[in-house]
């Protein structure tokens, strides 16, 4: 696994990382699951870990931090803060233990939940919240500091006024982090990010679907000497199935969406076959080709998904021609 420059840190990091987000949770297994996954990306050279303290209300971060203890040095720690959990969720994390059983035992799928049952999320990006958020990461991760600490998709008006930079300093001074950044949903707020100094990287979706951002996002990047994490690198599992595998409908908001990623999708499946690949390590080879990306995050719930992410990197590249833009896109 080559490591790559994270910006102007001077921090040496995997080209792929380990997306956190699945970590845990009432749906999944056992712990003992999510310990072999970190222990197979560890040993396929992973060092770069992105997790954030809403993942699994917590429970996330707290596996890396029971895996990672003792060995805290070899690895760069990245999490998020931002999104308050409503109280009812916060309740489950306590008795987490008790209700997976129950959860198993009933059959219940997260998606079958109403919004009403799981109770929605607000934000709070002002320093009080960024501290303590920090601070119970800390905790849960059994570190006295994170490598990187992100502000978990905030509109692109609260990075432009950075009132949350000097709460951030503060604890920056303070040794509790080492560099922070911007997990962005849109390009408006990467390009806020930019024009704030302290920035250490900016957090974008980047995949063959959807190219318009990173095409504007990482020249910008380059310039302000900023790293760069690219997620959703197989357009939250577009890019993973293929044919009858797939059911657009669940990606898909209206027929018009339907129609032009089932187009993206046909012309990105002829060029992958026509270039002995598949459409998962054409979309993977993509990102982790593209210059600028400093690590590319891959997202997996079992040691073997991740060993075949892998392994799709590790087969003879695409030529660069491959990746053109298809049909749509």
């Amino acid at each position: 696994m080559r490591r790559r420059p994270f910006g102007s840190t001077g921090l040496g990091v995997s080209q792929v990382g380990l997306g956190c987000a699945r970590l845990g949770g009432f749906f999944a297994g056992e712990p003992r699951r999510y310990e072999d996954l970190i222990a197979a990306a560890v040993d396929g050279g992973i060092n770069f870990f992105d997790t954030a303290d809403m993942y699994s209300q917590g429970e996330s971060e707290s596996l890396l931090g029971r895996a990672f203890r003792g060995r805290r040095n070899q690895v760069v720690i990245a999490t998020k803060a931002g999104w308050r959990l409503p109280a009812r969720r916060l309740l489950a994390a306590r008795i987490k233990p008790l209700l997976r059983p129950l959860v198993r035992r009933l059959g219940l799928r997260r998606e079958k939940l109403s919004a009403a049952i799981r109770g929605e999320p607000d934000q709070d990006f002002t320093p009080r919240y960024l501290r303590t958020a920090l601070e119970a990461s800390l905790r849960r991760l059994r570190t006295d500091h994170v490598d990187l600490f992100q502000l978990h998709s905030p509109p692109a008006a609260t990075v432009e006024r950075g009132e949350w930079i000097g709460a951030l300093e503060d604890l920056r001074r303070e040794g509790k982090l080492r560099y922070y950044g911007v997990s962005c949903d849109t390009e408006e707020a990467a390009q806020a990010a930019f024009r704030h100094r302290g920035i250490a990287s900016v957090q974008i979706a980047v995949n063959l679907l959807e190219r318009r951002a990173a095409e504007a996002v990482l020249p910008a990047a380059a310039e302000a000497k900023v790293g760069v994490i690219a997620r959703e690198c197989l357009a939250n599992g577009l890019l993973a199935k293929e044919g009858a595998a797939l059911d657009l409908g669940r990606y898909c908001s209206n027929p018009e969406e339907r129609e032009r990623r089932a187009k993206q999708l046909d012309s990105y499946a002829r060029i992958a076959s026509a270039n002995g690949c598949t459409l998962r390590q054409l979309a993977l080879q993509y990102v982790s080709s593209l210059e600028g990306v400093s690590v590319a995050l891959v997202g997996a719930s079992s040691a073997d998904q991740l060993r075949d992410c892998l392994q799709q990197l590790a087969r003879p590249q695409a030529p660069p021609g491959a990746f053109r833009p298809a049909a749509g896109a």
